[in-house]
């Protein structure tokens, strides 16, 4: 009987893991970037452990209260997701990445012409990290703060993207 028992336990525990999406691996493309973004950071502990591809641009930011410098992969989206603006705003990862990231490229431009790059990697952390950015009223700075909150992203794999015509910078669901 505590045989069958224990088979029965190990089988719901498979079970649970699998219907819970533990170990998925997420590519995000131009139809799921969004959506998976927000899932994440609603359900982060979901992400923890998956392998996660996606494509995105390399913007560089700086932290308006603290001076600390981010290098980002990132996409655009006009949901304000991450952040309290309501406005467009960028959303992706904190890249912590051991070799070369290429240059951020016309971030402040609105054009696909930017530094692109194709990356895999997980998540370091459930938790992600509050970045203080300007905030802006039609394209010109207000005076005020506003915050995005970004998930550091362990890179294990990066290459840039060289013909990025079927990429869209900017993504909504």
């Amino acid at each position: 009987m505590k045989h069958a028992i224990r088979h029965i336990l190990s089988a719901l525990v498979i079970l649970a893991a699998i219907l819970s999406g533990a170990g998925c691996d997420y590519v995000l493309n131009e139809r799921t970037f969004f959506k998976t973004m927000t899932n994440m950071l609603a359900f982060p502990s979901s992400y923890m452990g998956s392998e996660i591809e996606l494509d995105c641009f390399v913007y560089e930011l700086t932290d308006v209260e603290s001076g600390k410098e981010y290098t980002l992969g990132v996409r655009k989206c006009s949901s304000g997701v991450g952040c309290t603006c309501g406005n467009d705003t960028i959303i992706g990862f904190i890249l912590n990445y051991d070799g070369a990231i290429p240059a951020a490229r016309n971030q402040s431009e609105d054009t696909n012409d930017k530094a692109w790059i194709h990356i895999a990697g997980k998540l370091e952390s459930d938790t992600p990290e509050t970045i203080a950015i300007a905030a802006y009223t039609n394209g010109v700075p207000n005076g005020s703060t506003e915050y995005i909150r970004m998930f550091r992203f362990a890179v294990s794999s990066l290459s840039e993207i060289e013909d990025y015509s079927s990429l869209a910078y900017y993504v909504t669901d």
